[in-house]
C-alpha cells in the first residue's frame, strides 16, 4: 500500500491522507522498507552544492511537527520502539497498549526528568538546566531517559503550531480523554 504513495505528497493536507491511510508511518528513510514520510514526499533533495536541508527535509522535518497540531484529534507525533512516527488515532491505541509503561519502572534518570516536565511544558534546553544534564558528558544519559519517557507514553512534544523548539508535557496533560 506504501508504494503507491511514493514521491506523490506535495502538501500538508497530502501527507495527512497519508498518515490516515498508513495507520503508522516513520518520519526518515527506513531501510526495512516501513512506510515513511520521506520516501513519500514529493520534493527535490538537497542538491550537493546546496546549504541548508534541501526542499524535502525541510517539509518532512516541518510537517513532522505540523501534522499533529493541525490535526490534534487525528494524528499523533512519537516515538515507537522503532523511532519516530506519526499514526492515526486509532493506531496509537494499538501502538499504547503495546508500549506503555508506568513511570515507576522506568530508570531514575527518566523519573527525574518526568518530574520537571510534570509541572509545566518545558524546552530541551529548559530540561538540561533543570536536571543539571548540561554539556557532553550528560548527552547520552539524557537522549536515552527522554526516549524512554516518550516510547513509555510518559511524556509528548506539545502540539502548537506555535512552538519551534521540542516542548515536553506530559503525555496525559496533552491526550486527557485518551483511552485504549
Amino acid at each position: 500500500m506504501a508504494d503507491e504513495w511514493l514521491a506523490s505528497v506535495r502538501t500538508i493536507e497530502e501527507a495527512r491522507e497519508f498518515v490516515l491511510k498508513m495507520g503508522v508511518c516513520g518520519i526518515l528513510h527506513d531501510k526495512t522498507g516501513a512506510p515513511n514520510l520521506w520516501d513519500a514526499v514529493d520534493a527535490p533533495d538537497k542538491q550537493p552544492d546546496e546549504t541548508g536541508w534541501g526542499d524535502k527535509m525541510g517539509k518532512v522535518w516541518s510537517w513532522k511537527n505540523e501534522l499533529p497540531a493541525r490535526y490534534p484529534g487525528e494524528i499523533f507525533y512519537g516515538k515507537s520502539r522503532r523511532g519516530a512516527i506519526l499514526c492515526s488515532m486509532e493506531a496509537l491505541k494499538t501502538l499504547y497498549a503495546a508500549q506503555y509503561r508506568p513511570l515507576e519502572s522506568l530508570s531514575e534518570t527518566a523519573q527525574r526528568l518526568y518530574g520537571f516536565i510534570a509541572q509545566a511544558p518545558v524546552t530541551n534546553a529548559e530540561l538540561k538546566l533543570l536536571a543539571g544534564m548540561t554539556g557532553k558528558d550528560y548527552k547520552s544519559a539524557y537522549d536515552r531517559a527522554l526516549q524512554e519517557l516518550q516510547v513509555a507514553f510518559q511524556i509528548v512534544r506539545v502540539n502548537r503550531l506555535d512552538i519551534e523548539n521540542d516542548t515536553w508535557t506530559p503525555f496525559a496533560a496533552q491526550y486527557p480523554d485518551f483511552r485504549v
